[in-house]
């Protein structure tokens, strides 16, 4: 296996691990988080290699276009799988309890 390819999958791992760390509720979303930290990594490096990016590179690996789409795929992830808060039922403004009469 080529060392590019483990940097990348360990790079990866770590940022969708650490995103779940961060921001998950549900045991559910680590596997959804982690893949898609692996297809925005894998993306972002792509699209920087096709676009000859040379900045801020270890190894064959451009870090700054990878954690970027990595960063893009986790939000879109998160997006997704979060779900909404309930509205709390409550008062709104100008609203007073008791019983209103007319006449």
């Amino acid at each position: 296996m080529p060392p590019s390819l483990i940097l990348t999958l360990l790079l990866a791992s770590i940022s969708g691990l650490l995103f779940h760390s961060l921001f998950g509720r549900k045991l559910w979303q680590l596997p959804c988080f982690w893949l898609s930290a692996v297809i925005g990594f894998s993306a972002g490096e792509i699209l920087a290699i096709l676009a000859g990016v040379e900045f801020l590179r270890l190894g064959n690996v451009p870090l700054l276009p990878a954690l970027a789409g990595t960063l893009a795929a986790l939000l879109i992830c998160w997006f997704f799988t979060s779900t909404p808060q309930p509205a709390t039922p409550g008062r709104t403004r100008g609203q007073r309890g008791g019983t209103l009469r007319r006449g």
